[in-house]
């Protein structure tokens, strides 16, 4: 069985980064991340009505 890398023991930093800079970055979590963001950003009302409707 083949071992994974190990990780870095830091993080790179991205916060200077724009979302456009970050859409070219081929990382599969993190294109997750970037869609999951812009998903709340485009249909905000569906994402805090689906909150509510959980709480009894």
């Amino acid at each position: 069985m083949a071992q994974s890398p190990a990780c870095p023991a830091r993080l790179p930093d991205l916060s200077g980064l724009d979302l456009a800079a970050l859409r070219g970055i081929d990382h599969p979590v993190l294109a997750q991340v970037i869609e999951g963001m812009v998903e709340r950003v485009t249909h905000p009302a569906e994402i805090l009505n689906a909150f509510d409707s959980g709480v009894a």
